[in-house]
């Protein structure tokens, strides 16, 4: 849900024609950027915020009976195929690439797709990178046993290394200075998974990979060779947030702070990239 402060930068990108040619996300970064690849303004805004505290959305009630927390089919089917309808005819037009990460649960690994032959399997994967860990079941496709992008790869960068980008505009749903602490269920989520102990080993290590990619983050950004959007205000939106004001708010902050940063990122996005001593 603190994806929607991730709406708002992305819905002012939209109104000021900021596009990629590269766009990667795990988890609510996966759904926020496919609306944003099928260039539908105000979507993620109606999904999050409208849509947050929809019964079928979040439920404590069915976290107990069902152990889902997410209403995943009402997620990833009701929402984006009758309620929110998603453009998957504009989404399939935009040349950009989009990158979906997901977890392995075999190998513990990141597992990245960017090609997806048919709206079912856009849904899926986007649902597999989304699908938490004892508050979702894992997805099946192509053989694989996914399960949330966030868990192997929480801030999917190294994709976009690879492809050859020299240049990367990243946008964080933490503040500045945020360390992420050791989960405290290490050894239920040993229990729990044990038919999958490389996975295990990446959930209970997640922290450590997290806090290494921000630091790898937070040098890029030093290096002129990322623009990082970060909440300047405190953050007081959980992960579970179903109160309408405060997801709203967290989404105006988003687009009020791409704003206050637009011609920075611009001028970031202009200026040639220097690599060992020339352009």
């Amino acid at each position: 849900m603190r994806g929607a402060y991730t709406a708002g930068v992305l819905d002012f990108f939209l109104d000021e024609k900021v596009e990629f040619q590269y766009v990667a996300g795990a988890s609510a970064g996966a759904c926020n950027g496919s609306s944003y690849i099928s260039k539908q303004r105000g979507r993620n805004y109606e999904v999050i915020v409208e849509y947050g505290s929809h019964p079928e959305y979040i439920s404590f009630t069915r976290m107990l009976t069902k152990r889902q927390l997410f209403g995943m089919d009402f997620i990833f089917d009701t929402l984006p195929n009758r309620l929110v309808p998603f453009d998957f005819k504009s989404f399939y037009d935009n040349p950009s690439v989009f990158v979906v990460g997901t977890t392995d649960m075999t190998t513990g690994k990141p597992l990245y797709f960017d090609q997806f032959p048919n709206p079912e399997s856009l849904l899926s994967l986007i649902r597999a990178s989304s699908s938490i860990p004892l508050m979702a079941p894992s997805i099946s496709y192509q053989g694989y046993t996914l399960m949330d992008g966030g868990i192997a790869d929480p801030i999917p960068i190294g994709p976009s290394i690879s492809y050859g980008n020299q240049k990367h505009v990243v946008i964080l749903t933490q503040n500045d200075g945020y360390i992420k602490k050791k989960m405290k269920l290490g050894w239920y989520m040993q229990r729990k998974f044990r038919e999958f102990p490389q996975f295990t080993k990446t959930l209970i290590n997640r922290h450590s990979h997290y806090n290494e990619q921000l630091k790898q983050v937070k040098e890029m950004e030093k290096r002129g060779e990322a623009f990082v959007f970060r909440p300047i205000r405190p953050m007081h939106v959980s992960r579970v947030e179903r109160k309408r004001e405060r997801l709203h708010n967290l989404y105006i902050q988003g687009y009020q702070e791409a704003r206050l940063h637009y011609d920075k990122l611009v001028q970031f996005l202009q200026k040639p990239v220097l690599w060992e001593g020339k352009v």
